[in-house]
C-alpha cells in the first residue's frame, strides 16, 4: 500500500497539532471516512479551529496515530522536523548517533522508550536513503533511518507517527513508523487557485558564533483549470554557523594488576578510571540546499499518477579540537602521588612527570582534527499510480529509487603530546585538569607524535516497488479487504582510507626532531569558552592549531604515501576494518480488512516478511604466524585480511488488529495488538571495528545479529469533556522477544601508535594489542508504560497543551534498554488573535542509556529545553516570524555507569531565526 500524501490520521494527537503557531488565513478540511484508517488531512490554520477538527478525527478513527501538519511550507512547529515530532506524546529525539556528542539539531527519532534504530522513517510511504556528515556516523551503528539533518521543514506538508501497526504499513519499525508527507501539486491552493507562490527569507543566529546567516526557501505551483494536471517546484538554501563548547571524558577503564597503581594497591583493582579528559571545541559551517518537484496527473476519474523527486545536500565542514589529560597512558606507565576514590571511580589523581624508573610520561595529548570536506546528501525519485477499476475495486502501485551518501573528503589532523606531570579532580559539571610545568595557552613543550589524513565514503541505495488492491465489500461487518506486495533491494557500502606518521620539523615523516606545535600557528579557544558557561570551575582553557595551517602541513608531506588525499586514497592505505558492504533483499505481502458494527470499528490483518541478508565482512587474518584463510588480501598496510561472506535468511509472520469502541457519546476505548519487527543496523551487520589506540578501546559490529521482534499491545481511553477539550490516557506493553543489547569483548588488533610501518630504512614492525571492543548482541526485553495528555483552549485567547509519558524497560539481564527515558513531558502555552500569535514550548526528557562508546557505558542526563515562536500578520499574504530554540542555553550532560563518572558536558548556545513569509 502506497501511503497517500494526504496525512493519514487515526487517533490524532491534538497535542501535536496545536503546537503549530502558524498564522490563520483560511481553513479547509476534507471529509472523514469513519470506517477507514487512512483519513482526511488536517490543515493547520487557526490553532483553536485546528483543535476542533483534530478532536473530530481523533474520535472517528481506529489506528493509534499522532500527527503534525501545516498549510504553508516551513510552518511546522519547529525549524527541524525531528524537533517538531518531539512535542508528540511518547516521541523522543536525539542529536547524537554514535558517540560524537550532542549538537543543537536533533537528527534521529524514537518512539516510546526504544532506540531510534527501531523506528521506521518513510517519505510518502517509501524508504529514503541516508547520508551522514559526521565521520563516526558513516561507519558505526546509527540506525537505518535517514538523518533528519537532511530534511528541512520546508519539504514536509505533514508528519504522521504510527505508534501501533496495521498489516498495510511497511515493516521495519518495532516501536512505530514516522511517515513524512510531501506537498501534492493538485492540493496546493485549494480548488479555486491555479497558481500558488510561497517564499520565506530568514536570518539564522547562533549565540556562540555571534553571526547571522541567510536561509531562503520558496515554492511555486501551477495546475490547469480542470484540476487534472499540476506541477509544484520547491527549492531551499539554508546556511548557518554552529559551535559547541564542552569537556569530554572519552571512556573509563578498570584498574588492573598489570597497572602500577593496581600492583601497588590491589584493593583498587576493578575501580574505574578516566582514560582521556579533554577541553573540546567544535566549530562548523552548515549549508543545506536542494529541492523537491511534484508532477500530478489525473487523466480521468479512474486514473491518477504522481511523480516526485527530492534532493538535499549538506556541506558540513568542521574542525574538532581537544586538549586532553592522557589518563590511560598514566595508568599504564606511572604511579600517582595521591588519589581519591568515590563510587568505584578514581575521581582524582596527581601524576608526577617521571615514573618510578625515571622515565618521563606523556600526561597531556592534543588532537586538532580538520574535516573541510565533510558532507552528506539524500535523494529519491518515486512514481505512484492508482486505478479505480470498478466502483468497488481500486488498484495502486509504487516504484522508486533512493540514494544517499555521507562523505569525509579529507581530514588533515595534527596530534601533539608533552611529557609533563598532570592532575585532575572533580569540579562542577566535570573535572579540573591542571598540567604541571605546561602552559595551556602556549605551544611550548608540545611536539607532534602523529599526523594523519583520511577519506571515508558511505553509500546507501535502494530500489523498491509495491502493488496493492482494495475491494469495498460494504456487507455486514466487513467493509473492505486490502492486499499488497512489496519488494526492495538495499545496498550499504562504506570504504575508507587512512594513513599517518610522526612528523619531523622538516615536514617529512619520521625525521628528527619532531615538529613543534608552534608550527600550526595555534590560537586561543574563543572567549565564550569559559568555566562559567560549562559550569566547571578551573576549566582548562587551551589553544588549537590553525585549520588552514594544519591542512597545508599535511598536504606538503612528501613520499606519495602519507599526507595529501592523492597519496592517501591508494590500496596500501585501505582501512579495511572500518569498511564493509551489506546487501539485502526484502519481500513482504499482506492481507487486511476493515470491520465495523454498532458502536465499534476496527481493522485486522497479517503481513508476511522474507529477509535475505548478505554481509561482506572484512576479517583480520591472525597475527603473523597464525591461521591463514584464503584468499588473503595483502595490499593494505593495516595488515592482511579476508572477506567473509556472511548470509542469513529470516521469515516473519506479523499479525495485527486495531479496535475502537464507543462506550458513551463522548467516551472511546481503543485496543491494538500486533507482532512487529525491525532489522539490525547495516553498520552492525558489516561488523566494522573502530579502534582508539590512545586507550585501547573500540566499537564493533556483529554480522550474525537477528532481526528485532516484538509483540506490541496498546489500550487507550479518551474523554471529550468539551467540544474543544480532551483528556486521554494510553497504556502500552512491548514484549521484545529479540532485542539488541551491548557487550564488551577482547580482541587482538594492529596498534598503529606502537607499530613501525613504512619507516624509511627500517623494517616493518607490526605491533598487535588487546583492545576492549563494545559490540551489539541479541537479547530479550520488555517495555511498559503509559501516556497522558490534556489540552484545552482558555478564555481571553489563551490555550495550553500538556502531555506526560512514563516508560519502564529493561533487557533479560535487568540492564537498561537503549533509548529508554522513564519520564518525558511537554508543556505548550499559546496566545492567538488575528493579528499575531505567540507560543512557548518546554520539553523534558529524563536520563537514558545511549549505549557503549569506546567500551564504556554512556548515559545522557536529564534535559529540558525551552523554545518560543511568534508570528505577526502584516497582511493576509505577509507574515513576520521569529523562532528561538534553547532559550535558556540548556547544557547537554552525559555520564557513564553513574553520575560520578562524567562523560561530557556541552554548550550549543541559543539559535534564533527571524524573517518574513509571503504567500500569493
Amino acid at each position: 500500500m502506497a501511503l497517500r500524501k494526504s496525512i493519514l490520521l487515526g487517533s490524532t494527537s491534538i497535542a501535536a497539532v496545536l503546537c503549530v503557531a502558524a498564522p490563520a488565513m483560511a481553513d479547509t478540511a476534507t471529509s472523514t471516512d469513519a470506517g477507514a484508517s487512512a483519513v482526511s488531512e488536517i490543515v493547520v490554520t487557526g490553532i483553536k479551529e485546528s483543535l476542533q477538527r483534530a478532536i473530530t478525527i481523533k474520535r472517528d478513527n481506529v489506528d493509534q496515530v499522532d500527527a503534525v501538519s501545516a498549510e504553508d511550507i516551513g510552518k511546522l512547529p519547529d525549524k527541524n522536523v525531528a524537533d517538531a515530532l518531539q512535542r508528540i506524546p511518547g516521541v523522543n529525539t536525539e542529536s547524537a548517533a554514535s558517540g560524537e556528542g550532542g549538537f543543537d539539531e536533533n537528527d534521529r527519532v524514537s518512539i516510546r522508550g526504544t532506540s531510534p534504530s527501531l523506528t521506521q522513517v518513510t517519505v510518502d510511504g517509501h524508504s529514503i536513503a541516508t547520508g551522514d556528515w559526521f565521520i563516526l556516523d558513516q561507519y558505526q551503528a546509527v540506525g537505518r533511518s535517514v538523518s533528519f539533518d537532511l530534511l528541512p521543514a520546508e519539504m514536509v506538508s505533514s508528519t504522521t507517527v504510527y505508534k501501533t501497526q496495521d498489516a498495510s504499513l511497511l515493516e521495519g519499525g518495532v516501536s512505530g513508523v514516522v511517515d513524512l508527507a510531501t506537498p501534492n501539486a493538485l492540493d496546493l491552493g485549494g480548488s479555486s487557485k491555479q497558481w500558488v507562490f510561497e517564499a520565506s527569507a530568514q536570518a539564522a543566529y547562533n549565540s556562540l558564533r555571534g553571526d547571522w546567516k541567510p536561509q531562503v526557501n520558496g515554492e511555486i505551483g501551477w495546475k490547469n483549470a480542470d484540476d487534472t494536471f499540476g506541477i509544484a517546484v520547491q527549492g531551499f538554501y539554508e546556511d548557518r554557523s554552529v559551535a559547541r563548547y564542552g569537556q569530554e571524558t572519552l571512556g573509563y577503564t578498570p584498574i588492573t594488576s598489570a597497572m602500577p597503581l593496581g600492583a601497588a594497591n590491589p584493593s583498587l583493582i576493578g575501580v574505574q578510571a578516566p582514560t582521556l579528559i579533554g577541553s573540546t571545541l567544535f566549530q562548523q559551517e552548515r549549508t543545506r540546499e536542494g529541492g523537491h518537484i511534484d508532477v500530478e496527473w489525473r487523466p480521468n476519474d479512474k486514473l491518477e499518477f504522481n511523480l516526485d523527486g527530492f534532493y538535499s545536500h549538506m556541506d558540513a565542514s568542521n574542525s574538532n579540537d581537544n586538549y586532553m589529560y592522557w589518563g590511560s597512558n598514566e595508568l599504564n606507565n606511572n604511579l600517582p602521588t595521591s588519589y581519591k576514590v568515590a563510587n568505584n571511580t578514581l575521581t582524582s589523581a596527581v601524576w608526577p612527570t617521571l615514573n618510578a624508573a625515571g622515565t618521563p610520561v606523556d600526561g597531556i595529548i592534543v588532537d586538532n582534527i580538520e574535516r573541510p570536506g565533510s558532507s552528506a546528501f539524500t535523494s529519491y525519485i518515486n512514481l505512484d499510480g492508482k486505478y479505480h477499476a470498478t466502483d468497488r475495486l481500486t488498484l495502486s502501485g509504487q516504484i522508486g529509487y533512493t540514494y544517499g551518501e555521507g562523505e569525509t573528503d579529507g581530514a588533515p589532523s595534527f596530534e601533539v603530546d608533552a611529557p609533563v606531570g598532570v592532575s585532575y579532580q572533580p569540579s562542577g559539571n566535570g573535572f579540573q585538569v591542571t598540567p604541571n610545568g605546561l602552559n595551556p595557552q602556549s605551544p611550548a613543550g608540545l611536539n607532534n607524535d602523529w599526523a594523519w589524513n583520511e577519506d571515508f565514503t558511505s553509500k546507501d541505495s535502494e530500489i523498491y516497488g509495491q502493488v496493492d488492491a482494495k475491494y469495498d465489500l460494504d456487507n455486514g461487518v466487513f467493509k473492505d479487504v486490502e492486499a499488497g506486495f512489496h519488494a526492495s533491494q538495499h545496498t550499504r557500502q562504506v570504504d575508507g582510507w587512512d594513513r599517518g606518521c610522526t612528523l619531523g620539523a622538516d615536514g617529512s615523516c619520521f625525521s628528527s626532531p619532531t615538529m613543534p606545535f608552534s608550527a600550526t600557528n595555534p590560537v586561543p579557544y574563543p572567549n565564550g569558552f569559559n568555566a562559567g558557561a560549562l559550569g566547571i570551575p578551573g576549566l582548562l582553557i587551551p589553544i588549537a592549531g590553525n585549520p588552514n595551517t594544519i591542512a597545508n602541513i599535511l598536504n606538503a608531506i612528501p613520499g606519495g604515501v602519507r599526507g595529501p588525499l592523492s597519496a592517501i586514497v591508494t590500496p596500501q592505505n585501505y582501512y579495511w576494518n572500518l569498511s564493509f558492504k551489506v546487501q539485502e533483499n526484502d519481500y513482504s505481502g499482506y492481507v487486511m480488512s476493515h470491520i465495523e458494527g454498532d458502536g465499534w470499528r476496527g481493522n485486522f490483518g497479517v503481513r508476511l516478511v522474507d529477509t535475505d541478508e548478505q554481509s561482506f565482512v572484512n576479517t583480520p587474518v591472525a597475527v603473523p604466524g597464525g591461521v591463514q584463510v584464503s584468499p588473503v588480501i595483502t595490499s593494505s598496510a593495516y595488515g592482511n585480511y579476508f572477506i567473509d561472506d556472511v548470509k542469513h535468511n529470516y521469515f516473519d509472520v506479523l499479525p495485527s488488529a486495531n479496535l475502537t469502541f464507543d462506550l458513551e457519546k463522548n467516551l472511546l476505548l481503543r485496543f491494538s495488538a500486533a507482532e512487529t519487527m525491525s532489522r539490525p543496523d547495516y553498520s552492525a551487520l558489516g561488523a566494522t571495528v573502530s579502534l582508539t589506540d590512545l586507550n585501547l578501546t573500540g566499537n564493533g559490529g556483529n554480522p550474525n545479529l537477528k532481526p528485532i521482534t516484538a509483540g506490541v499491545y496498546d489500550a487507550a481511553l479518551e474523554w471529550y469533556y468539551t467540544p474543544t477539550g480532551v483528556a486521554a490516557v494510553s497504556l502500552f506493553y512491548d514484549d521484545l522477544s529479540s532485542y539488541v543489547g551491548y557487550g564488551i569483548t577482547s580482541g587482538s588488533y594492529l596498534n598503529l601508535q606502537q607499530s613501525q610501518i613504512g619507516v624509511p630504512g627500517k623494517p616493518n614492525n607490526y605491533v598487535y594489542s588487546t583492545f576492549a571492543v563494545s559490540s551489539p548482541t541479541n537479547v530479550s526485553g520488555e517495555l511498559k508504560g503509559f501516556e497522558l495528555q490534556v489540552q484545552q483552549p482558555l478564555p481571553y485567547n489563551f490555550g495550553f497543551q500538556t502531555n506526560f509519558t512514563y516508560v519502564d524497560g529493561e533487557d533479560q539481564n535487568g540492564d537498561p534498554l537503549v533509548g529508554t527515558s522513564k519520564v518525558t513531558y511537554n508543556a505548550v502555552v499559546y496566545y492567538e488573535v488575528p493579528l499575531f500569535n505567540v507560543r512557548l514550548a518546554y520539553t523534558y526528557r529524563s536520563h537514558y542509556f545511549v549505549g557503549l562508546d569506546r567500551a564504556s557505558i554512556e548515559n545522557e542526563a536529564d534535559n529540558g529545553q525551552l523554545d518560543a515562536s511568534a508570528n505577526l500578520n502584516i497582511t493576509k499574504n505577509v507574515t513576520f516570524t521569529v523562532d528561538a530554540l534553547n532559550l535558556t542555553d540548556s547544557l547537554l550532560k552525559y555520564y557513564a555507569a553513574n553520575p560520578t563518572q562524567v562523560r561530557a558536558v556541552y554548550e550549543n548556545g541559543t539559535q534564533v531565526y527571524a524573517g518574513v513569509h509571503v504567500k500569493f
